[in-house]
């Protein structure tokens, strides 16, 4: 199966370096990265001992700012080399690691045995850590050749992944017996990764209840609460197809009874004309963020980066995509932090441990259709003293837990 699995890497280098350079076309990557993912660098490597650390998307992203900023704590003159997948999670960094001393940003090197050996020549990382579900078979042999220590942190492994695996148990149980440690973020993912590496796992609290709370544009919310005066806000983050139009039918319904306002910021921007196409199917108003101005309207629908924290701080209710349909769910956490009640679809697979915590402290709800969201913000527009009772409940949800892990994990760290 290894050999296999190196034969296809190698015979599918063109047909990859056609798709990320067709992707520069559509702007999902630019001329000046795109290759990145072929291990050829764009920045100087500085001198001195170098980590190398990689998170696929904005999520993963930020639970990575959260650890570099306690290494750089314990270690000022440590280098940091951050790799992430996608154009939309680079933007967002690119502001925070210009704060970071000796942080570099590059795009992801792909799993090919040639650009993994070219990537590792150059950057020299004396550790590296990856991100969650970050596997890749050909990079963790290369590491595991070199003896660089590999570690998995926030892993986790979903009920699709695991099964999958499951049938490659002998293939995928060599490729994570090579990693130096996996740090599982729930008991459920813990068992699922001992069941093929039963030495090496160890369990840790979800590092994303350390994260800092989303940023606030000040400007851009000063905008908003002159828009949304005297209305009520539900703000929808994170959005994929099939989900803004179920917030449209909810948003319908509670217009009946109440002056309502929705905010929607879909996962990708790219989908934005398909987004408006189904305002005026539902004969609402809208305005784009890029646009805005004080006229009434029924929706703003955030076309820019990086204002998901301005937005939940602005929402009387919250709902977090990805969770209606089939994706997997995103982090339901982030609302809660600022005193929200959240919403999510059935489809949270891929944190189920945190809605397991929002579920158990009545300070998250699961819907399944726009009647649920409806209903549910009906009940908390009807009655502010359950929102009021709500966001006395996430203040005590306290994590100084995460925090003292990861300070344990650096403390573990600085011996290897």
């Amino acid at each position: 199966m290894d050999k296999l699995y190196k034969t296809l890497s190698y015979l599918l280098s063109p047909l990859l370096k056609l798709y990320f350079y067709s992707r520069c076309l559509y702007g999902k990557d630019n001329w000046e990265d795109v290759r990145n993912h072929f291990g050829q660098p764009n920045k100087i490597r500085p001198d001195g001992e170098l980590i190398w650390i990689h998170a696929v998307s904005i999520g993963e992203s930020t639970a990575a700012l959260t650890y570099i900023q306690h290494l750089k704590k314990n270690f000022k003159n440590l280098n940091i080399l951050l790799t992430t997948t996608t154009v939309t999670s680079a933007k967002i960094l690119e502001s925070k690691l210009k704060n970071i001393d000796g942080c570099i940003h590059q795009f992801s090197v792909t799993d090919n045995p040639r650009w993994i050996r070219k990537f590792l020549d150059y950057w020299k990382p004396k550790k590296v850590f990856f991100l969650e579900s970050e596997i890749w078979p050909n990079t963790v042999d290369e590491l595991h050749k070199r003896n660089i220590p590999l570690f998995l942190l926030n892993a986790r492994l979903s009920p699709r992944s695991f099964k999958r695996w499951s049938h490659f148990k002998e293939f995928f149980s060599s490729v994570l017996r090579k990693f130096t440690g996996i740090f599982a973020q729930s008991d459920l993912d813990e068992k699922r990764f001992k069941f093929f590496s039963d030495q090496n796992v160890f369990k840790i609290d979800n590092l994303k209840y350390a994260n800092s709370p989303l940023p606030c544009n000040d400007e851009l919310l000063w905008k908003l609460k002159v828009i949304c005066k005297n209305k009520k806000v539900l703000v929808a983050a994170s959005t994929h197809t099939g989900e803004e139009e179920e917030i449209l039918k909810a948003c319908i319904k509670l217009k009946k009874e109440f002056d309502l306002i929705a905010v929607i910021i879909p996962r990708h921007l790219n989908r934005i004309s398909e987004i408006t196409k189904l305002f005026d199917k539902y004969h609402l108003t809208y305005q784009l963020r890029s646009q805005l101005s004080p006229a009434v309207t029924d929706i703003i629908l955030i076309d820019t980066f990086g204002e998901v924290g301005t937005c939940f701080r602005l929402a009387d209710v919250t709902f977090v995509g990805g969770s209606l349909v089939p994706i997997g769910g995103h982090n339901i956490y982030e609302p809660v932090v600022f005193g929200k009640p959240v919403l999510f679809g059935p489809h949270m697979d891929n944190a189920l441990e945190v809605k397991d915590l929002v579920l158990k402290n009545q300070v998250g709800f699961k819907v399944k259709s726009s009647e649920d969201i409806a209903s549910h913000c009906r009940d908390f527009f009807l009655h502010p003293e359950i929102l009021k009772k709500i966001e006395s409940k996430t203040k005590a949800l306290t994590h100084n837990e995460s925090l003292q892990q990861i300070d344990k994990l650096v403390k573990f760290l600085e011996k290897i």
